[in-house]
């Protein structure tokens, strides 16, 4: 049976109770308690601030004037990590004024829902205030003045300046660090960073700039930014664990793999014939997406080194079928596995994932079989997604169940399962001992009432498992 609901802890409970009292206190116009409430908790701890802080700045359903109004009062110096949530515009220059007044000892700040193209003087004003900052997430905003100023944010190891933004090729040269590790900059699928034709010798240059980057991250063109180093200089070094790239050619790829050698992690789309072939130099490789590699090039790769592979994300495959039990043959360490528009099948039925635990497939073209073989033949299964339409009946659940424990199952989402009613929530309920999540349930055959007497079960029973939807059923 799904777990039962464990009692909240007491630190849960009673920062709900005081974030409730301190909403209903700051609520009011004419700020009649902020005095009061600043002086109750002047000898909190900073952490006590920072919770109650992030439990209101995301409550949803709260109203953008309250929020702020929490925001104005809580805010202390000792605070170490804002995220701001969503405001609207009229909020902007307001909150970064707040940050600037009461911030000092920041070490995580994030301004994602606070879009301040407009106010990006006061954003420079505010930095150079945080001398303790490490993670700053400011997508959609930085211009050539903010690049200038992260500059001197000396430990800054996290900067996120993704997106639409307003600097240029002068301000992005600027940017030097030796703190930065993880940047996150362009965007999916746009070859240009600052309005030119090609960006690959900036990115090139921003990589050299930042000599302990780790992970290089939304910029999906890497490779041709490593040639043109290797280039020019063969023997460089970079510490990437991580890169994107698009239309990979042999040479960018022996790029990749000369400047890359600790390459953990990698995202290949459309990677020209023969590439796959030499990735096998990618010694550490073990976290792999492909969008529409040669089939051929990938079932070579897979046999000689799939064993390092533990997650594998493969996307459109044109005109051939993906055997997944091959794949569990030559990759037995593979913890996750992902499909998007593929055709699957399945020829090897003895085969087993020993270590697999998250399976998602979309848009795809499964069989019952397929389906069968991957519930059946991974026993440490914890999340399953299926987001294509599917054949499977009660009487396929029921001997699902009795053949497998599902012991590890926490997350099952059948997306289109109409064979699917009632009957197979309850066996799934019943059988699955760590079941948490079960959707989505519009796609099943499954009325309003069902639904309604489901829930009224899991209430009763104290079970900690969530149906989904949660709206209405037709």
């Amino acid at each position: 049976m799904s777990p039962k609901n464990e009692v909240n802890p007491l630190s849960f409970l009673c920062l709900k109770f005081v974030s409730n009292v301190l909403i209903h206190s700051l609520c009011d116009d004419e700020g009649k308690n902020y005095k009061l409430v600043k002086n109750y908790l002047q000898d909190t701890t900073y952490e006590v601030i920072q919770d109650l802080l992030k439990v209101i700045l995301s409550t949803e359903n709260l109203d953008a004037a309250t929020r702020f109004s929490c925001l104005e009062v809580l805010l202390r110096e000792d605070v170490r990590r804002i995220d701001t949530g969503v405001f609207p515009g009229t909020y902007y220059e307001k909150i970064l004024r707040v940050l600037t007044k009461s911030c000092g000892n920041l070490h995580h700040l994030n301004l994602k829902g606070v879009w301040v193209k407009e106010h990006t003087n006061l954003l420079c004003e505010l930095l150079k205030k945080l001398k303790n900052l490490r993670v700053l997430i400011i997508p959609h905003i930085p211009d050539d003045n903010v690049l200038r100023t992260i500059v001197n944010c000396n430990k800054l190891s996290v900067v996120d300046i993704s997106g639409e933004c307003l600097f240029t090729e002068e301000g992005l040269r600027d940017l030097k660090s030796d703190s930065i590790k993880i940047l996150h900059i362009g965007m999916y699928g746009k070859k240009e960073i600052c309005q030119e034709n090609d960006s690959s010798e900036l990115i090139a240059t921003v990589i050299k700039q930042l000599p302990n980057l780790n992970v290089f991250k939304v910029y999906s063109f890497t490779g041709a930014a490593l040639l043109k180093i290797y280039e020019n200089e063969p023997s460089f070094k970079t510490k990437l664990t991580y890169i994107h790239d698009t239309d990979t050619t042999l040479e960018s790829l022996e790029a990749i793999i000369h400047l890359c050698p600790k390459l953990e992690s990698a995202n290949f789309n459309s990677p020209s014939s023969g590439v796959l072939n030499n990735f096998k130099n990618l010694h550490q490789l073990n976290c792999l997406k492909l969008s529409r590699p040669n089939y051929d090039d990938f079932n070579k790769y897979l046999i000689e080194s799939g064993d390092r592979l533990q997650i594998l994300k493969l996307n459109m495959i044109k005109d051939q079928r993906i055997d997944v039990s091959k794949i569990c043959s030559y990759a037995p360490d593979l913890q996750t596995f992902e499909c998007f528009k593929l055709k699957l099948s399945c020829t090897l039925p003895d085969t087993y994932f020993m270590n697999l635990q998250t399976i998602e497939i979309l848009y795809c073209d499964i069989t019952t079989c397929v389906l069968k073989y991957l519930l059946m033949n991974t026993p440490f299964l914890k999340r399953i997604v299926v987001g294509d339409v599917i054949t499977i009946t009660d009487g396929d659940v029921f001997r699902l169940c009795a053949e497998c424990g599902f012991h590890n199952l926490e997350e099952l989402w059948f997306s289109s399962a109409r064979g699917l009613t009632i009957v197979s929530v309850e066996l799934l309920m019943g059988h699955c001992q760590n079941l948490k999540v079960l959707g989505q349930l519009s796609g099943w055959n499954i009325s309003a009432d069902d639904m309604d007497y489901l829930r009224a079960i899991i209430l009763s029973s104290n079970m900690d498992l969530i149906l989904l939807p949660v709206g209405v059923f037709p």
